[in-house]
């Protein structure tokens, strides 16, 4: 089950950081949204956009940012970047990568630092949770930020995955490091990130390897697992389930699900598929008043 490392949306006080400034940019370009100054806040005129650009791209008018509006953002950039000099996404054929490359190894909570093919230096991370996995695969940097302030450390490299707002950000608190218990940002120290940030550049590749989290529909009869663990927890705290959180698909569980399915004006079928699965996320971060990346 992979979803954005945090739904941006409206919350008092606002949300703030690098990935709604990213985000607020495209929005401006599109003319529906007026930037007199740089802002990181999500406010009301940001969820105004946000529901002009649901609306025109067909998506569920929620005034919220997800995997799905996210995708539909990521696809508008590089429509963008078409028709300027320098392409967000590099074209392989005529673009050289900088020497520097970062491995992310989930395996081991490490990020290595390579300089032309020379490992430099190590750093312990935080990775994203079982329920909240850091993606694996082939990315690159896209939006590296100074001082972003807030839950986002003295550092923020942001990363070209683009169903949410991932990145490699700082973190003053030493407890959080080397665990897998973000909401898929990789946190390094602020010490250490500072260390790193004069070495990368924008389009510098970054590597993200490790134990795969692969989705499944949740149905009856399915076997049990961690997925449906995290499904009942999430309709417990929506006060929608009554059992025990067990991983087991039982008949009280797809009860739940075709509820909430009917709540959110989804196809009520009773089993978890992964917009049903993207919508309980964004419910439970809404409920529980998560912010964090």
């Amino acid at each position: 089950m992979i979803y954005a490392s945090r739904f941006l949306r409206k919350t008092r006080p606002a949300m703030a950081g690098p990935d709604i400034y990213w985000m607020k940019n495209i929005l401006a370009r599109l003319g529906l949204l007026t930037l007199e100054e740089p802002s990181s806040e999500f406010d009301t005129q940001t969820e105004a956009a946000i529901l002009r650009f649901q609306r025109l791209h067909n998506l569920p008018v929620d005034g919220v940012v997800g995997p799905s509006t996210f995708r539909a953002l990521w696809t508008v950039r590089e429509s963008l970047a078409a028709g300027v000099e320098i392409s967000v996404k590099p074209n392989e054929a005529s673009f050289n990568y900088p020497n520097t490359l970062l491995h992310i190894d989930g395996a081991r909570c490490l990020l290595h630092h390579f300089f032309e093919g020379v490992l430099q230096d190590s750093y312990p991370i935080a990775l994203g949770s079982p329920n909240t996995p850091t993606p694996n695969g082939y990315w690159y940097i896209i939006s590296p930020e100074v001082n972003p302030g807030g839950f986002f450390g003295t550092r923020w490299l942001g990363l070209s995955i683009p169903f949410g707002a991932y990145g490699v950000c700082g973190t003053d608190n030493p407890d959080s490091i080397g665990k897998k218990t973000t909401h898929g940002c990789i946190y390094m120290m602020n010490s250490q990130i500072e260390r790193l940030f004069p070495h990368i550049e924008l389009d510098t590749p970054v590597v993200i390897t490790g134990p795969a989290a692969t989705g499944r529909m949740l149905e009856p009869n399915v076997l049990p697992g961690r997925d449906i663990q995290r499904v009942q927890t999430i309709l417990q705290a929506l006060h929608l389930f009554t059992g025990h959180p067990d991983g087991r698909y039982t008949p009280a569980t797809a009860a739940a699900i075709a509820s909430f399915q009917r709540l959110e004006g989804l196809e009520v079928s009773g089993n978890a598929c992964p917009y049903t699965c993207e919508a309980l996320e964004k419910s439970y971060d809404i409920a529980t008043g998560a912010v964090r990346p």
